[in-house]
């Protein structure tokens, strides 16, 4: 099967995969409710917890996170035979220290259509009428899955963001911003360079922050909701 019909079928599975918006699955498949008619309108974990509570917020975010991680899991089996390795691994200096390209880069393109795939597909759902969440949780299940070191680290600080100001969005919106240049530092100590990866890290915390703009204008105005506040 040629390259990049492999990799259209990638991106379709992982779009498809990214439109089962767990938090609409949840509101309506136990409550009834339709999560969308609620609070700020949002497809996303922070609206299913102040509306519904903590247990359907963790059913959301788990199936989110899932589907992101399973996206790439099927990207990489697609990719896993030795015939899409390239010949010769190329290299190039900045600053005196020598980087090095991956020796997958076929594979590393579908990994991350799959993030892209999935991500437009949780924004953008072609089954619930296309109107979904923000997509941070199915990102991140995605990045957990292809660069989990680096994810881990932008993790760290969305929860210490988070656990000290008890404002979820501005996490995300911090949290996401720094995985730019946790990508960077880990290309430059692992002297290793990612062009897909270098993509990602810009082009995605940049739609992040994006769908965040009505949260950061709450923000701005001391009106963002804090979690643990009491519902109203």
């Amino acid at each position: 099967m040629p390259v990049f019909l492999k990799w259209i079928i990638v991106f379709v599975v992982s779009y498809l995969l990214g439109s089962l918006s767990f938090a609409v699955i949840v509101s309506k498949g136990i409550y009834k409710k339709d999560i969308r008619t609620f609070g700020s309108g949002n497809a996303g974990m922070t609206n299913v917890l102040r509306t519904f509570g903590k247990k359907a917020a963790v059913l959301t975010i788990t199936g989110d996170v899932l589907k992101g991680a399973i996206s790439v899991l099927v990207a990489r089996m697609m990719f896993t035979s030795s015939q899409f390795l390239p010949e010769a691994i190329n290299s190039f200096s900045i600053f005196g220290r020598e980087f090095h390209y991956s020796q997958n880069l076929y594979m590393e393109i579908a990994i991350y259509l799959a993030v892209a795939g999935s991500f437009i597909g949780h924004i953008y759902p072609c089954f619930f009428n296309f109107k979904g969440g923000k997509g941070v949780s199915v990102v991140a299940g995605s990045l957990i899955a292809a660069t989990p070191i680096t994810l881990c680290l932008a993790l760290s600080i969305f929860f210490i963001i988070v656990f000290t100001t008890k404002i979820v969005s501005l996490g995300s919106i911090i949290g996401s911003s720094s995985y730019f240049f946790i990508t960077l530092a880990y290309f430059w100590i692992t002297k290793t360079v990612s062009v897909p990866n270098l993509i990602a890290s810009i082009a995605f915390p940049s739609i992040i922050v994006w769908t965040h703009r009505a949260n950061i204008k709450r923000l701005m105005n001391g009106t963002e909701y804090r979690f643990g506040k009491d519902k109203k």
